[in-house]
């Protein structure tokens, strides 16, 4: 979708600004005026999974006629109101906004979603407070449009139906028509079926929007019908330094259950790349299925891009990255932008909010697309995935939450005097993968540590973050944080069934010939095996790898 990093010069900024509308666009600085008529990467998302560009041109001409009156004297006596994002002319143009509390700059794109709560004005009327996916904002009261809640058709809206969460999205505030219907997860036991639920984190649900814009207004939940029990999307939430149950060969059963195009017969390089890089298999494939509409998008077919890397929202196809094959943009996407980039909480460009899909809060969302719901409607393939397998992947890891906006350190030991292996930023519904609780330093009366799985690739001392490493070690690169920060909001079973496949040599999800080759090139001292494909190769677990081991899965194959 629309890649990027936002590049700001606040005095350049500030001086443009007083003469001329300026608009973001992604995979650039600023941009005054610019308007292409390419067609938008813009993704809708249903309750089965299939993905269809927006149709953003007959949206923009559906703008051009209908009046749109910006923030005004009238709004200002709004208790409780809606804003309105989709007010650009165009869908090239985002919308601008700075997180309260943080002053960190962020954008989004109102043809994707259109909505969020109205949390009030500043002192001078300049400036909308507003929440919407997952972030807290002000933006420039000329941008949006401020509207009473019993004026408009639709508000996005999450409901339950048959065991499952679904988020319903408007890209239209003045139609009862939906853009979106997002497959979040399954029931965790206090919604009811039947009933619209508000919510513009996804984690506090209210049956009223008039008292969730209340508590909004105060920072608080009390009205929620979940107030002491939020609610944690786990393919949203889960690192990418994580690893999927999910086969080669289960990809490939979906893809060609959905479509013919760039992105079938791949499930083989998910699989790979993900023991190579640290970047969970599913994860790289749900944006892959998003971002290339099930590769059958232009830039997929033809340039062989299957992520949108270098789309800008003014220019896509044309700005598009282009690839010899396929399967070099997983690898690219795998490696540069996820693990030596938006893993790395160093990365030059800003990009590190956490290596979760996470939304505008927190995680790869906050730069990578301006979709707000971009990070919900990746992991809805991922749901789409157990659905499709029946397989409970999403009970794999156990899921801590830093709920605050503090700088946490995450150490090298359980001891607040250890090595300061990296920070993670202070944006809130941080997730980590917890991989063990110890006893470490007391902090704040606890001396309860928990170990977790590190974002960033580490130095073979453990000691320091390395950059534009790529490769990941899974056993060797793990820091602690203090319990007092995190709250554990998922119990896993921590159990990787995919390397307990043994055979599976190429690590692919299956056992092939190819396996067996590799086998008897490794016995032969053709070539050589470690890590994962050594203990795979290993068929009868005595400790080495000899031509009984070639002949298991030669029978195997043969089905003897």
């Amino acid at each position: 979708m629309k890649k990027g990093i936002i590049t700001i010069i606040a005095s350049l900024f500030a001086i443009i600004s007083l003469f001329v509308p300026v608009y973001a666009q992604e995979d650039s600085v600023f941009e005054v005026g610019e308007v292409q008529s390419e067609d938008q990467p813009l993704m809708n998302v249903d309750e089965n999974g299939n993905v269809t560009p927006v149709d953003t041109e007959a949206l923009e001409q559906e703008l051009s006629q209908t009046p749109m009156v910006m923030s005004d004297d009238m709004s200002r006596n709004v208790s409780v109101g809606v804003v309105n994002f989709r007010t650009k002319p165009s869908a090239a143009y985002n919308t601008l906004y700075t997180e309260d509390g943080t002053n960190k700059q962020g954008y989004l794109n109102g043809y994707s979603a259109s909505d969020g709560a109205f949390l009030g004005y500043n002192s001078d009327y300049s400036k909308v407070k507003f929440k919407m996916a997952g972030v807290t904002g002000w933006v420039s009261a000329s941008e949006v449009q401020v509207i009473d809640y019993n004026s408009v058709a639709s508000v996005s809206y999450y409901s339950v139906s048959s065991g499952y969460i679904y988020h319903t999205i408007t890209n239209n505030v003045y139609s009862s028509n939906y853009a979106s219907k997002i497959l979040i997860g399954y029931n965790p036991g206090y919604l009811q079926e039947g009933v619209p639920y508000y919510s513009y984190d996804g984690h506090y649900f209210y049956t009223s929007y008039a008292s969730m814009v209340s508590d909004y207004k105060q920072g608080v939940y009390t009205n929620s019908v979940n107030n002491n029990s939020p609610y944690y999307n786990y393919y949203q939430y889960l690192p990418h330094r994580s690893k999927t149950t999910f086969t080669a060969k289960e990809l490939d059963n979906l893809t060609a259950s959905k479509a013919n195009g760039k992105l079938n017969g791949l499930g083989s390089y998910f699989i790979q790349y993900q023991n190579t890089y640290g970047t969970n298999a599913a994860l790289v494939y749900s944006v892959a299925v998003l971002e290339s509409g099930w590769g059958t998008s232009s830039i997929a077919q033809n340039k062989n891009n299957l992520f949108g890397h270098g789309a800008v929202d003014s220019n896509p196809y044309y700005g598009a990255n282009g690839y010899s094959k396929p399967s070099d943009s997983i690898l690219y996407h795998s490696k540069v932008f996820i693990s030596e980039g938006y893993c790395d909480p160093l990365d030059y460009s800003g990009r590190y909010f956490g290596s979760h899909l996470g939304d505008k809060g927190s995680g790869i969302n906050v730069k990578y697309a301006s979709d707000p719901y971009w990070g919900e409607k990746a992991a809805s393939i991922c749901w789409q995935l157990a659905l499709y397998t029946n397989k409970n992947d999403y009970d794999t890891y156990t899921l801590g939450i830093k709920t605050k906006n503090v700088n946490l350190n995450v150490r090298k030991e359980a001891n607040s005097s250890s090595t300061n292996l990296y920070q993670t930023g202070n944006a809130d519904n941080y997730p980590f993968i917890i991989l063990d609780e110890v006893q470490g330093s007391n902090v704040s009366g606890n001396a309860v540590w928990y170990k977790i799985q590190s974002d960033p690739t580490l130095d073979s001392t453990r000691s320091k973050i390395v950059q534009d490493k790529g490769d990941y070690d899974f056993n060797n690169f793990y820091g602690y944080v203090s319990s007092v920060y995190v709250t554990k909001v998922k119990q896993g079973n921590n159990q990787t069934s995919q390397d307990l496949l043994l055979g599976d040599v190429n690590l692919d999800g299956s056992i092939t010939p190819s396996d067996y080759v590799k086998v008897k090139n490794y016995i032969m001292k053709k070539t050589t095996l470690e890590g994962n494909a050594l203990k795979a190769a290993d068929m009868n677990q005595d400790g080495s790898i000899t031509p009984a081991d070639y002949v298991k899965i030669k029978n195997t194959i043969m089905g003897k």
